[in-house]
């Protein structure tokens, strides 16, 4: 098995991750958070690709070979990061 549909499933989680860092990085939401919203709206299609799978993370999860889990874990640093550099 691959991790495929895990990847995916990181891969929307850090859109909308970064979306909600922007939103919330003036502790408010007002109409200058249009902008974040309408480019989340263009990911939309992403975003249910990304979730159309997650029936078959735990699958995935459960058959992890030792490479899957180092790209996994690199996966959510980068995510991590991401997200930090939203919120500076």
């Amino acid at each position: 098995m691959n991790i495929k549909e895990t990847s995916e499933l990181l891969d929307g989680l850090e859109i909308a991750a970064k979306a909600i860092a922007k939103i919330a990085k003036d502790k408010k939401v007002n109409a200058e958070d249009l902008p974040v919203l309408i480019t989340l709206a263009t990911d939309f299609e992403k975003l249910v690709a990304a979730f159309s799978g997650l029936g078959e993370v735990p699958a995935e999860l459960k058959d992890l070979d030792e490479a899957e889990v180092i790209a996994i874990i690199s996966k959510l640093y980068a995510i991590g990061k991401n997200v930090k550099a939203e919120l500076a």
